[in-house]
């Protein structure tokens, strides 16, 4: 609090322990216009670096608090006995976390690092300042999932639609790992929103962003696009198509087949491995079947009774799962 007070663009205020912080911060360099951080602070003694590195300890409550919080939650870890501090922005940690698949369910407490030039100090004359400003694509990032969610929430279909297309817009502005969370974030609502015309809404605009986007999307999205619990989603199948369709070489390097066999899709894996052994041909082109091609003991065959250029036609990639059966090795 002393160190934040010493600096002329800020202003600080301690705030009673029921709010979840122990207080903000408010930049006043060019007036009190409202840039707020919210404050929580971890103290300890004699903390000793390692590889140029601070170990941080960071509580669920704090996690929980961040996620929903419109302002910037601010972790500072205090070393009393050298009166030094160091910070973390618990939203953008969140998020690189998120971009790594790990959505931060179920522990009681997580570990990372800072570099040991992080500073509070330092942070009060550069980063803290534009992180209160809302510079930069983490804010951007949040603002845009808020808005998803807040779309959704009203079930209007237009407004969902204006919305998500705003992505399109957006993603030359953010990195790529922010995009994919962007998308993540997409997948979930579309999923909660399964069966309605607002779900609907956002699977197309999904289409288009994977369709523009693509050669950024991660196995992690992929999956997230696909899989539906213990099994896959037609919308998700469709989306795999356009991926391999229009960025083959991207998708093929992810090594999807061994992914979705090793995660249990074995079915989406042997599509995985149809569309990487016929690098030539597009989705339509498999609108009369995959021939004799087998996977993973897997092989198709649809009764001859049924035109299967019309399941296909109506179910998309999907329906080539439909009529996998068992069959011998692998080849």
């Amino acid at each position: 609090m002393a160190e934040i007070e010493e600096n002329k663009d800020w202003l600080v205020r301690g705030l009673d322990e029921d709010f979840g912080v122990d207080a903000e911060a408010e930049l006043s360099e060019h007036g009190v216009v409202g840039q707020v951080l919210k404050l929580q602070f971890k103290s300890s003694n004699n903390i000793q670096p390692k590889h140029s590195q601070i170990r941080l300890g960071i509580e669920r409550k704090y996690i929980e608090y961040a996620k929903t919080c419109r302002y910037p939650v601010i972790f500072i870890l205090i070393d009393v006995a050298k009166k030094t501090a160091w910070y973390l922005w618990l939203q953008r940690w969140i998020l690189e976390r998120r971009a790594q698949g790990d959505r931060l369910e179920g522990q009681k407490s997580y570990t990372t690092l800072v570099a040991e030039s992080q500073t509070l100090k330092s942070g009060l004359q550069s980063d803290l300042k534009d992180i209160a400003r809302w510079r930069g694509d983490t804010q951007l990032v949040l603002s845009l999932i808020d808005a998803m969610r807040a779309a959704a929430a009203t079930y209007n279909e237009e407004l969902i639609s204006q919305i998500i297309s705003l992505l399109s817009t957006a993603a030359p502005a953010v990195s790529d790992t922010s995009l994919d969370v962007i998308v993540q974030e997409a997948i979930v609502l579309g999923n909660n929103l399964k069966g309605t015309s607002e779900g609907l809404a956002i699977s197309q605009q999904l289409f288009s962003l994977v369709r523009t986007y693509g050669d950024k999307i991660s196995v992690l999205s992929v999956d997230a696009i696909v899989r539906r619990d213990e099994s896959y989603s037609r919308t998700g199948m469709i989306a795999l198509g356009i991926l391999y369709d229009e960025y083959f070489a991207h998708v093929s390097a992810l090594e999807l087949t061994k992914h979705f066999v090793e995660h249990e899709l074995p079915e989406v894996g042997y599509y995985c491995a149809l569309r990487e052994a016929n690098p030539q041909k597009k989705s339509l082109d498999f609108m009369e079947g995959p021939g004799d091609f087998t996977f993973g003991g897997l092989r198709f065959s649809c009764p001859s009774d049924i035109y299967f250029g019309n399941k296909y036609a109506n179910r998309g990639p999907s329906a080539i799962l439909d009529y996998l059966i068992i069959s011998g090795p692998s080849r």
